[in-house]
């Protein structure tokens, strides 16, 4: 029988704008079995429930590919900022005489960014993710032109958070629109050309910031930006289609309609996370660096992120389904949500302290620059870029991502704790090696993480923002407390062996560039670069807990196969040669699909088709 239309639930499908959205919509609108044909054509009633992917909207070959490579130069502005800016970092608080500010500079940027990727995901059940993403690529080109123009570290700030919610929207919008045009099994392969963009992007950018820097000034860190968004924006204008959002009424689309939905979106649980990740994550940057862990500022920090989250919790569950993340995106599969969410932050922090660790470790002991330590870091990058497009490609081939979710992790950690194991004679081909392995465990769960969430909510597209909003806020989140980690165990490792190793070199100094070990008198440098690499350890055996942590995460994750069925296709063939006995569909269910065909015929008529 027939099953190409499904019943109200579909009706709640996303369309394409226009006359021949109408038109699906009125076929998905089909009464049920004991409606009169006569009542076809009427709209929808009632709430939006649960749908499956309208396959109307499936884009493939040439028309997929031009979508996508839209898509990728916005993926490749947001990618190239976030490593670009590491280079400028130190002569930006130079000029400016703001080392204590120099990390809010890129904190600005992540904490923004984290806090604002459930609040999209929700604006996504409302506005268009086209008109979104083309949006917030101008609200980052603005944040940039304000660090561009900055008088003052005040102003970079200023600007880099603003950048930071124009990153959110870009990233939920375009994981949003390849749930929308894209099939489930196909969605693995674009999903590792995404990782693979990001991934050259991070090789990319360090390269390019520390030739901006040293040769044309900081400036134009930020002004590049501009050069590339210009491309992005262009190509996102003109070569996406503005679809209905998910779940969304297209019988209410009026200003007034929009304006009243916007109003009623969760903008009291969207302050209390902001206010949850600040608090986080002031208390991570300044605890053990600029203030101890036992200051009263600190721990006043600690617990006012503690109760925000407890009045998230209880927040999300009195607003329901309007909340910032309803409660049904947990409901679905608890245990397999909380691992997806696990996996995705403890990938995120072992990708970002290694990507920290590594330059720095080649600075202290091999003595290059912030370009060159940029390009010890290509064996970790590449082998992250490569292992996702691979993986991308085996789990589109097999329809199984749960194996590269359980296993690749044991490498990543293998490999971080054999960097445990470096001293600054330690050869460059062994850390080569060594940095080979931690980027194959990070590469292949990298971006199976978000496509397992999209996987689980397969037949719940109303959710599929909010949900893939917060596995991205999960990685997103995994950074910012990862970094604020190595920072503090790092500072903490060099206050203890300093004193001890090289008591004669000034640890404040180095603290600020590791470079300044080579200012030091020559008798004292041996002494110093041995303390900075045994404080250095500490960043690297870190990452073994988190890739265990992800392997913990990932066994919770629910083995699913994307792959289209075709267990019934088979069956009918064995059914045709004698194999099986045919089996008879129940009378209900016969006469239910006679009234569909009925009713299919009745709206084809009206129609003139």
């Amino acid at each position: 029988m027939s099953k190409a239309i499904d019943s109200p639930a579909l009706s709640q499908s996303p369309t394409l704008e226009g006359a021949d959205d109408e038109r699906k919509s009125a076929l998905a609108t089909l009464p049920s079995s004991d409606a009169p044909a006569s009542q076809a054509n009427k709209p929808p009633a009632g709430p939006p429930g649960p749908m499956q992917q309208d396959p109307s909207l499936i884009l493939q070959g040439k028309k997929l590919a031009v979508v996508f490579t839209a898509m990728l130069l916005a993926l490749f502005l947001i990618a190239v900022d976030q490593s670009i800016l590491a280079t400028a970092l130190p002569r930006i608080a130079s000029d400016f005489n703001a080392f204590d500010k120099q990390g809010w500079c890129s904190s600005a940027f992540v904490l923004t960014q984290t806090a604002f990727i459930l609040w999209f995901g929700q604006f996504l059940r409302i506005y268009s993710a086209k008109w979104t993403l083309v949006g917030c690529i101008l609200l980052f080109e603005v944040g940039s032109i304000i660090c561009g123009a900055a008088p003052n570290v005040m102003a970079i700030i200023w600007g880099r958070a603003i950048s930071g919610v124009g990153a959110a929207g870009m990233f939920v919008s375009m994981l949003q629109i390849l749930a929308q045009v894209t099939r489930l099994e196909d969605r693995p392969k674009l999903f590792g050309l995404f990782g693979g963009c990001f991934g050259a992007a991070s090789v990319i950018g360090p390269l390019a910031g520390g030739g901006l820097t040293d040769h044309a000034g900081w400036r134009w860190v930020f002004w590049l930006n501009l050069c590339v968004g210009a491309p992005s924006l262009v190509g996102c204008t003109f070569l996406l289609k503005s679809m209905l959002p998910i779940g969304a009424d297209p019988t209410k689309r009026s200003p007034r309609d929009l304006l009243r939905q916007t109003l009623r979106m969760d903008w009291i649980g969207a302050t209390l996370v902001l206010g949850a990740v600040t608090a986080l994550v002031y208390a991570l940057q300044t605890g053990g660096n600029q203030k101890p862990w036992s200051d009263g500022g600190v721990v006043a920090c600690f617990v006012v992120a503690g109760v925000l989250c407890v009045a998230i919790f209880f927040w999300m569950r009195y607003k329901g389904d309007s909340a910032l993340v309803p409660p049904a995106v947990f409901q679905k599969s608890p245990v397999s949500v909380c691992g997806i969410c696990g996996a995705s932050f403890f990938n995120r922090c072992s990708l970002l302290m290694i990507s920290y660790a590594v330059p720095v470790f080649f600075q202290v002991t091999r003595h290059h620059d912030a370009t060159k330590s940029g390009v010890d870091l290509l064996a970790y990058m590449l082998s992250v870029v490569i292992t996702v497009i691979l993986a991308g490609r085996v789990v589109s081939a097999t329809g199984r991502y749960w194996y590269f979710l359980v296993g690749a992790p044991a490498f990543g950690a293998v490999g971080a704790g054999l960097l445990y194991t470096v001293t600054p004679s330690t050869s460059t081909a062994k850390i080569i090696g060594y940095q080979i392995l931690c980027g194959v465990g990070t590469g292949a769960t990298l971006q199976n993480s978000l496509f397992a969430m999209q996987a689980e909510f397969r037949d719940e597209m109303r959710l599929v923002a909010q949900a893939t909003g917060v596995a991205s806020f999960s990685q997103f989140l995994g950074g910012t407390v990862s970094l604020a980690i190595e920072q503090a165990a790092l500072s903490t490792q060099l206050a203890k062996n300093f004193p001890i190793y090289a008591p004669q070199a000034p640890l404040a100094v180095i603290k600020e560039s590791p470079l300044e070990i080579y200012s030091l008198p020559s008798d004292i440098v041996p002494s110093a670069i041995f303390a900075y690499v045994k404080s250095l350890k500490i960043v690297f055996v870190i990452p073994v807990a988190y890739y265990g942590l992800g392997i913990i995460s990932a066994l919770f994750i629910n083995n699913i196969s994307i792959k289209p069925p075709a267990a019934a296709k088979g069956d009918a063939k064995d059914a045709e040669e004698g194999k099986i006995a045919p089996v008879e569909e129940p009378k209900e269910k016969a006469e239910e699909d006679v009234a569909k065909g009925v009713a299919e015929g009745e709206v084809a008529r009206s129609e003139g088709v």
